[in-house]
């Protein structure tokens, strides 16, 4: 089943900011899907927080300041108990370097940011309501009345955590405050803003209708790969150096390669941050040039594709959820030198 006709089985829409769900319980405030517009160099790899993207489909909740906000633990625990900021200001504190994504994202899309985020892990916070072993997957909640799932396992593995910072500052609302879940290598999907509540449940049931579409309980990101730079459209002259470059994600396992493919032929570009040399993590992207010098004037299609270190690579395949993980081109004119 490709994207959209997954989409208009479950009633979606095909636009950039649409989910295919409609979630029960989210409140009726307005939607909002912006961009970012960054691209990131090896001097600032990492997006500024004014430059974050933002998306969002229940509105925007008036959420209190960190003294009054609790988090509500509950489910299957032994010990339900709500939690203050400050409990979790208490907890050993990890950073992550991650990127995150919607899973709306397109190939070339704004719908992608790289940040720093602090805060304790998911899995220390879950330790505090001591779970019950028959919990095998979690609910969450933000204040918005959005919910997420995922499997208890994702939840106790290391990389998970409630953030209270990014950036080296606190949240801002607009991205969550005064916590947020963040999963690096999922989708901004099951990554709850504003977070109001985790309860440990016997399974994700509520996602079953979506059962067979690529998992989106999982929410796994798509290894996947931009060009920034030259802009789709630009215009320029045969015969003169042209910078090509951009970004490439292999979430949870990291980028070994990216080929460019320039005059109809595929050549490897160099990575310029995130190499398998100096790596800063598997969950935050890489970034690569190479320069090209065309000889004929006209229309160029120019593509690019990563590779990850288990030698997988990106295709023009476009299925559920969303083309996010297809190949990305750019459209440029070559024209005559000047005289």
């Amino acid at each position: 089943m490709n994207r959209r006709d997954a989409i208009k089985l479950l009633g979606g829409s095909v636009g950039v900011a649409a989910l295919p769900i409609n979630f029960a319980g989210c409140s009726d405030g307005e939607a909002l899907a912006r961009d970012s517009d960054y691209l990131p160099t090896p001097q600032r790899p990492l997006t500024p927080t004014a430059e974050w993207y933002v998306n969002y489909c229940c509105g925007r909740p008036d959420a209190p300041p960190p003294a009054r906000w609790r988090l509500h633990l509950d489910g299957l625990v032994r010990s339900a108990r709500t939690v203050t900021y400050a409990e979790l200001e208490a907890l050993p504190q990890v950073r992550r370097e991650v990127t995150m994504e919607c899973v709306g994202n397109r190939p070339g899309g704004g719908l992608i940011s790289s940040g720093a985020f602090e805060g304790p892990r998911l899995r220390d916070v879950l330790a505090l309501a001591e779970p019950e072993s028959t919990a095998h997957a979690l609910s969450f909640k933000g204040l918005d009345g959005y919910p997420a799932y995922l499997p208890r396992s994702v939840a106790d593995a290391d990389a998970g955590i409630v953030a209270l910072r990014m950036n080296d500052a606190p949240l801002e609302p607009i991205h969550g405050a005064p916590a947020r879940v963040l999963v690096p290598g999922r989708y901004g999907l099951v990554c709850v803003k504003w977070l109001d509540s985790i309860t440990a449940v016997r399974s994700y049931a509520p996602y079953g209708a979506l059962r067979g579409l690529g998992d989106p309980v999982a929410a796994e990101m798509r290894l996947r790969s931009r060009i920034d730079l030259p802009g789709d459209g630009r215009t320029v002259r045969v015969g003169q150096p042209v910078e090509v470059r951009g970004l490439a994600l292999a979430p949870g396992v990291g980028v070994s390669r990216v080929q460019v493919r320039l005059d109809g032929a595929w050549q490897d570009a160099e990575l310029t941050f995130n190499t398998l040399a100096d790596d800063r993590g598997p969950y935050l992207w890489s970034l690569w040039r190479i320069e090209w010098t065309p000889t004929r004037t006209g229309r160029h299609v120019l593509q690019v594709r990563a590779f990850d270190v288990e030698g997988n690579t990106q295709d023009a395949e476009t299925d559920f959820p969303y083309d996010s993980g297809a190949i990305h081109a750019v459209r440029v004119v070559v024209i005559e030198a000047d005289a």
